[in-house]
């Protein structure tokens, strides 16, 4: 492993500045890569460079004697990549974003091309991608569990609506005579049907079943896949069923590649929060995304209440 001279930027900059986020902040890219160059020199070397403290980054005598040595070398090719850079800004903030991926999928992946500057997309469940944020580890959040903390802040902007859906070549004759208002006949015919969910979000179908019927669900999916669009693959060249949130579901009504079969005796709701540190040097950036992804919602709420 060769050792990479962005690595003795960001010692220097840890160094320089004592804190992950300062060397971030200096060098306009995101925390978690600076954790990465970091790691990779401290491997490269083969000895800890810094005492990771709760606020501080604390060098060792090996980071010291680094620091010595290479700082006035690194001035200098500073200087010389000065001196030669366009004057076009050619740097480009760099912005971490979490959220789920089918959202980025349906949502934001389709204007990556269009984006002036860097992006990194991470994915997890809701508490996850919160202490990313806490961390510094993402500069904005999209998440359904807003948290109270006087550093990060919420903002509401949509709202995602759970029904189960059907695939194309599911038998409905029964369903189509089922009295609706007998909850244990349908809870019968649901669980004798296929139905398909994804590991991280058994959440969503229990929601969605407690809400309706009082109870948790009384039967284990059939298949568990790895996302949202694997099941609406699935469903659109074969039958079952499963509860999913309607914005991951537009384009395959616009191609009734699947069929809304139930919504539930009330409607069962998320909100969908932005979250971001409450100071951030990315308000630009990161007010475009907002708007980007809000829009996203809005035109899927019109296309799907039309």
């Amino acid at each position: 492993m060769n050792a990479s001279l962005e690595w003795f930027r960001t010692f220097k900059a840890i160094y320089e500045t004592g804190t992950l986020s300062g060397a971030a902040k200096q060098l306009f890219v995101s925390q978690p890569g600076v954790g990465i160059h970091l790691n990779s020199l401290e491997t490269y070397t083969g000895y800890p460079l810094f005492e990771r403290k709760a606020r501080k980054m604390v060098p060792t005598e090996r980071g010291h004697l680094l620091y010595q040595q290479m700082q006035h070398s690194l001035n200098v090719l500073e200087e010389i990549q000065g001196r030669f850079r366009r004057k076009s800004g050619a740097d480009r903030p760099t912005i971490s974003v979490g959220m789920c991926v089918e959202t980025f999928q349906q949502a934001l992946e389709q204007h990556i091309p269009y984006i002036d500057f860097n992006l990194i997309m991470q994915f997890g469940e809701n508490g996850k991608l919160t202490e990313l944020l806490e961390n510094g580890g993402a500069d904005l959040i999209l998440t359904t569990k807003p948290k109270e903390d006087n550093i990060l802040e919420f903002e509401a902007f949509a709202t995602e609506t759970l029904m189960v859906v059907c695939g194309k070549n599911t038998d409905l004759s029964v369903w189509e005579v089922l009295d609706k208002k007998d909850p244990k006949a349908m809870r019968d015919w649901f669980q004798q049907q296929i139905w398909y969910n994804t590991a991280s979000d058994m959440k969503l179908l229990n929601q969605f079943w407690e809400a309706n019927f009082g109870i948790m669900p009384e039967f284990v999916p059939n298949f568990i896949v790895p996302n949202k669009f694997s099941i609406i693959r699935c469903l659109s060249v074969g039958k079952g069923l499963a509860v999913i949130p309607d914005f991951i579901c537009r384009d395959a009504f616009a191609k009734d590649d699947i069929k809304i079969l139930w919504k539930g005796v009330k409607d069962v709701t998320n909100t969908m929060y932005f979250g971001t540190r409450k100071k951030s040097l990315y308000t630009e950036q990161i007010k475009f995304l907002k708007e980007t992804l809000a829009s996203e919602y809005q035109d899927s709420r019109k296309k799907y209440s039309s």
